[in-house]
């Protein structure tokens, strides 16, 4: 290889290295801009659900999880309600105690209640839950009775169900409503215990 060769590659390596080198801290800074987004925004989103009382957690999983089963908060506590805001999967709370059975709601009867969208079976069953709700909302914000006694937020299945002392309770399975059922009294101090401080053990 004469000079001129071993110059010319020379140059060339000393230009591929500061190609790459060029191209390393474009990369570099381009990631240190997308870690600033993103701080930057999760900063906003707290900032923005403290002002508001709602948990920033609730709202990321809103953002990217629109059609997921979402938990509403009511003040301290949270809602079991599907992701367009509807309780009970949508079936009918007055029919629990009126027809002593699970029966589905129409979203052609329906109404909002302490942030939860309650559908009904019948107008009648509207104009009976208009006048008194707290009568014939769920325990426990909808959340398996069962679980609440074991400090847990779990999921219901609506047909499942007891009304004990004027009160509409739903559990996760036949298996949970049979052991909550076997202490009522002591499960329900417990799990009415659990409610109460559900915002302290949530997170």
């Amino acid at each position: 290889m004469n000079r001129r060769q071993s110059v010319s590659s020379a140059l060339s390596a000393s230009g591929t290295k500061r190609h790459f080198n060029a191209k390393w801290k474009a990369l570099g800074q381009s990631l240190e801009k997308c870690i600033f987004l993103i701080l930057a925004l999760w900063a906003l989103i707290s900032y923005n659900a403290k002002a508001a009382g709602l948990s920033p957690n609730l709202l990321v999983r809103n953002i990217f999880y629109p059609e997921s089963r979402v938990w509403l908060e009511n003040g301290t506590h949270k809602l079991n309600v599907d992701a367009k805001g509807v309780i009970l999967k949508g079936y009918d709370p007055v029919a629990y105690f009126t027809q002593k059975q699970a029966v589905k709601g129409s979203p052609q009867y329906q109404i909002s209640y302490q942030g939860a969208t309650y559908y009904f079976s019948s107008a009648a069953d509207l104009a009976i839950f208009e006048k008194n709700p707290s009568k014939y909302v769920p325990q426990y914000g909808g959340f398996c009775a069962n679980g609440m006694k074991n400090r847990k937020v779990g999921d219901i299945d609506p047909t499942v169900f007891f009304v004990l002392k004027g009160k509409l309770y739903v559990c996760a399975s036949p298996a949970a409503e049979n052991e909550f059922r076997t202490n009522p009294d002591e499960n329900i101090k417990k799990a009415d215990q659990d409610w109460d401080e559900q915002y302290e053990w949530f997170y």
